[in-house]
């Protein structure tokens, strides 16, 4: 009985115990690149300040082998474009369909960024 109990005990210890550990996410090699990239973490601030900032977020996604961030805006009154940059803030383009950069690349994007108040939903 005792050996049955002790079995149990370490089978229940061995499979609670064992995780399986994933990998950190890295974007353009950090953690957190709303606040360690230094052009980011300013343009989320200055939204953050303005009135419109309400109707941002920031998301990042692959484009052309490349991690790339999309300024993303809900804003029901602003007709606007999206715009796309890198991991050192450089502006790639916008998307359009027409011409510049693809949306459909916001089908795998990830929101990493929202103004404190988002206005949006979700």
């Amino acid at each position: 009985m005792k050996n049955i109990f002790f079995s149990i005990v370490l089978v229940l210890t061995i499979s609670f115990g064992c995780k399986e550990e994933t990998e950190p996410i890295l974007i353009c090699d950090t953690l957190d690149p709303v606040a360690d990239l230094p052009w980011l973490n300013i343009m989320t601030n200055e939204l953050n300040d303005s009135y419109y900032g309400v109707y941002f977020a920031i998301a990042t996604t692959e484009y052309e082998d490349q991690t790339v961030f999309i300024l993303t805006n809900c804003c029901p009154n602003c007709n606007s474009l999206t715009p796309v940059f890198t991991c050192t803030g450089d502006q790639l383009g916008y998307l359009s369909a027409d011409s510049g950069i693809n949306p459909a690349i916001l089908d795998d994007a990830q929101v990493i960024w929202k103004g404190d108040l988002y206005a949006c939903g979700s």
